[in-house]
This record gives C-alpha cells, structure tokens and sequence, in this order.
C-alpha cells in the first residue's frame, strides 16, 4: 500500500471565508436546535396555535443571541491571537490626526495637547475640524494659539460655517481640500492617544501584507473612571472587545470601524461616498470598503483611550443616539459583493437593538399567556415539578442555560485575580443597573420616527455629577413599570413568576441606584476594585 507523508499541523489553514461560514453555521444550528426542543414541549391545539407560533418565533430570534454569545465563549480560549505584522519606515508618510469637534467646552486642550505631544513624527500634522457655532469659535482658536505655540506649523484649524452631514460630512470635506495627506487618525472630541500608537499603527500600513486593510482600529480603552458607574463602563469596554472584537478578527480575519481610534488610508476614505442624512457612519464604512475590496483590522495590541459616561442617564442618551444611527444601516444587510463576514457585522449590530424590543414584547406576551387577564393562551406539557410549581423539564433546561449564558459567558476571559474582580463588579452593577434596559430601549427605539434626526455629543465631562431630583425626574416610568410587574406577579397570575425578580428589582430600585453609581468612588475603595 502507498504510504503518504504526513501533513504539518497548521500548513493548510481554514480561510477566514471558511471560519466564517462554519462559526455561523453553527450558531445557526444551535438556534434550530434549541426552536424544536422548545417547539416539542407545547401542546398544540387549534385554539392556541397561532399563540404558540408566535411565542416560538419570538424565542428563536432571541436565542440566536445565546447561541452566538454560547458558541464564542466555547470557541474563545482557541483562538490565536496574532498582531499585524509592521514595516520599518525610513521616511513617515504624510499623516494628519484630525479632532472633529463640535461645541466641546471640557478637556479639550488637555487631550489634544497629550496625543500629539506623544505622537509627533516627522509629515504628522494635527487639525482641529470645528462644527462648532460661531460663539465657541473664540474659545477654540485660544486652545489652537496654545498648541501652536508648543508645536509651531504642525497645528491647524478649520472651521465649517454650513455643518452638512455631521462628523462624515467634515471629514469628507478636509480630505477633498488635503489631497496631500496618506494616512488619517480620526479622534473624537474625548479622545487622547498614548505615547507610541500612531507609529505602531503606521507600521503596520506601510507592511506589505497589510495592503488589503484600509483602517487600522485600535482597542479603546476608558479613562478618568472616577466614578462607579464609569467604572462599570470601563470593566465593559474592555471585555466586550476581548470577548467580542479580538474573536472577530481572528474567526473573520475582519472586525467593523468604531468610526474614531483608526488609522485609515486617507485614499480610500475619500471614495466612499455615504448617504445623506446619516447619523453613524462606521457600519457603513466598513461595508462599503469590503465593497472596494478591502477589510477593517482589529489592532488589539495598539491601545487608544476615550472618557466613558460618568452616570446612566448619559449612558441613556448615547444609547438612543446610537440606536437611530446603527438602525439606518438596514440596507447594508441586503447590499450586493459584500463578505459574509461583513455582512454578519453589519447585520449583528441591528439585530441587537431588534431584539430588545422582540424581547419587551414577548416578554409582555409571556407574562399575559398564562395570567388572569388573558387566562392560558399556550400550554406546555408539564412533566416535572420545579421550585414548587409544576413545570415542563425542557423549558426549564433551556432556560437555565440560556440565564447560564447571558450571565457567565465571559469567564473564558478571566486569567487573574483582577479580571475576576471586574467580572463580579460588572455582574452585580448590570443586574441592578443597567437590566433597566430592558424596559427603556424598547421604548426609545419605538419613538425614533416621532424624533427629529440630531446627533447630540456625549457630555465629556468624566466628572459630571447628577441629583436625585433630575434622576428621579428621568427614571420615574421604570420604576412605576416595576412596581405594575410586581403587582402582576403577585395577584394576577397563578403563581409567582420569579424569573421576572431580577428585572422587576433593577426596575424599582433605578433611582437610588443610578443615582448613587454616578457619585465618585472614594480613594479608599480604589485598591479593591
């Protein structure tokens, strides 16, 4: 018999194309798996069918978020992790850091003059793109003058007088009068990049491998968390894009732009042509590059710092902010020659603000199935008995993993005593906090048609306090629904749904909570968390 030689592990890689497909096609028969478990625990009857169709339908678009967050969490601890690799330049490209701003009146000399003081290579310059009104442009050419006098002739201002199309409309304007510039590193108002990341960046452009990569997206770190709650927003940030961002780029061989942090190819960016009226441009750039040919890197051992929401109701309207924008890239989920990964990038961002108000819904529709107003609209087999109550085994299996999931699916990240810190700290805020979400973005999503478009910029000022009178004035109608859910659970159904206790004590206790996690951490309580 003929005998072959062996194949060296690792010499016939998976594509990304291929990773991709298998990856998804997993969640996706996750997610059928678990439609039909849950599918064979009701009984079926003429009256209820339609009833059940749609609770089923329901449950299987928000478990594909499970199976998604229970697929990456299994697949995490695998993955390799490799950086770009980068060239040695004998000669800097001409570069710009742009700063678009737009009535900024905290911090902004501070930031400016730390990322470029940090950053100053030979042909970088740094410009300051106002969209600001004609009353702050004083104020701003004072902060210019200061710099200028610390950085002679690499320190420029511009300012629109007709701000069309918001941040994508100034940037696309300086790169059509700057033709000059290679390379762009876009900052955001609060942004400050350390010492030494634009070159690592740049290196990595100028490296012949990395030609097919248009933006270079640093991980983004939180600074100035003085607070509890920004803390919180700091633990996030930081996981979401280890557990998140870090397995794109390794499964995908892609990630989506953040829209500041990167260095892009000033070429490429002046070719993408966005619709009018757009409120976020970053899934848009992502797709409309992959269109062109090229991809969006996740560079996770360059690192950038951004200020994070000192309180939750900041945290609330960045939110809102962020779902108009995200929600107007429908199309790209339908536009032709784009990559499955991209596509999924695109489209995952959407579903997520989808599915909370899928979930309000049947959340309410659940509670309504089986109480005194609407009487049994579904019914289960019932098999076993569970906390007291007679139950089906299936559905309490899947709901038992399902809380497993959206709960512990990040300890794949934890490699210390520190990341087991965060982890709890993050666990207890998110279950008293901000689970309030679950109530509020439903409703801010369902009253965008009756919102005018504007963008508003996050409040930059990382030490914002907030009082219990504006807080309580804010967050009134979650805690009036908590105490309608608990009155629900307690006299209108025939038992005690304590499922919902999580939610129904995030929502009464919003107040105190919100206000409480927006007062500053005191220096005592630093070492320990």
């Amino acid at each position: 018999m003929r005998s072959f030689p062996a194949i060296p592990a690792g010499r016939f890689p998976l594509s990304p194309e291929t990773r991709t497909a298998l990856f998804l096609g997993a969640v996706a028969l996750l997610t059928c798996f678990a439609v039909w478990l849950v599918s064979s625990a009701i009984v079926w009857t003429e009256e209820s069918r339609w009833f059940g169709i749609l609770w089923v339908a329901g449950f299987g678009f928000l478990f594909f978020d499970v199976a998604f967050l229970f697929s990456l969490s299994v697949l995490r601890p695998f993955l390799k992790q490799t950086a770009l690799k980068g060239a040695y330049i004998k000669e800097f490209p001409k570069t710009a850091i742009v700063y678009p701003v737009r009535n900024e009146s905290h911090g902004l000399f501070e930031r400016i003059e730390y990322s470029f003081s940090g950053n100053k290579l030979s042909n970088v310059d740094l410009w300051v793109l106002s969209d600001s009104s004609a009353d702050f442009e004083p104020y701003e050419r004072e902060i210019v003058q200061r710099l200028q006098a610390s950085h002679p002739d690499r320190i420029f201002y511009r300012r629109r007088e007709a701000p069309v199309e918001r941040k994508q409309g100034n940037i696309a304007e300086f790169l059509e009068s700057h033709p000059e510039y290679v390379y762009l590193y876009v900052c955001d108002a609060d942004g400050m990049i350390p010492k030494g990341t634009l070159l690592k960046l740049l290196r990595k452009a100028e490296h012949p491998e990395n030609k097919d990569i248009a933006i270079f997206q640093a991980f983004i770190k939180i600074a100035h968390a003085s607070s509890w709650y920004a803390r919180f927003e700091k633990i996030g940030a930081n996981f979401a894009q280890r557990f998140n961002f870090m397995s794109f780029q390794a499964i995908f061989g892609r990630t989506i732009s953040f829209g500041h942090h990167h260095l892009a190819r000033a070429g490429l960016l002046s070719r993408i042509k966005l619709p009018k009226g757009l409120l976020s441009h970053d899934n848009w750039d992502t797709v409309l590059l992959d269109k062109m040919g090229y991809r969006v890197a996740f560079c996770a051992d360059v690192h950038a710092y951004d200020e994070a929401p000192s309180n939750y109701l900041e945290a609330r309207a960045r939110a809102r902010r962020w779902a108009q924008g995200t929600l107007q890239g429908i199309p790209l989920f339908f536009m032709p020659r784009v990559s499955l990964a991209s596509r999924f990038l695109a489209f995952f961002g959407i579903y997520l603000y989808v599915a909370d108000v899928v979930f309000f819904i049947w959340l309410i529709f659940g509670l309504l199935a089986h109480s005194c107003l609407a009487g049994e609209l579904i019914h289960f087999e019932i098999d076993s008995i569970w906390l007291g109550a007679c139950t089906n085994s299936k559905l309490k299996w899947t709901l038992l993993f399902s809380v497993a999931v959206v709960y512990f699916h990040k300890l794949c990240l934890l490699k210390n005593l520190k990341d087991l810190k965060d982890f709890l700290y993050e666990l207890v805020v998110s279950t008293f906090l901000t689970l309030n979400n679950v109530f509020y973005t439903p409703l801010d999503i369902s009253s965008i048609p009756l919102r005018k478009l504007h963008w508003k910029p996050m409040a930059k000022n990382p030490f914002a306090k907030v009082n219990f009178q504006n807080t309580a004035k804010v967050l009134w109608p979650g805690t009036a629904a908590g105490l309608s859910g608990l009155y629900f659970c307690l006299f209108l159904t025939p038992y005690f749904i304590w499922q919902a206790t999580p939610l129904l004590t995030s929502l009464i206790l919003s107040i105190p909570v919100a206000y409480w996690t927006a007062r500053s951490v005191p220096e005592r309580c630093k070492a320990w968390i």
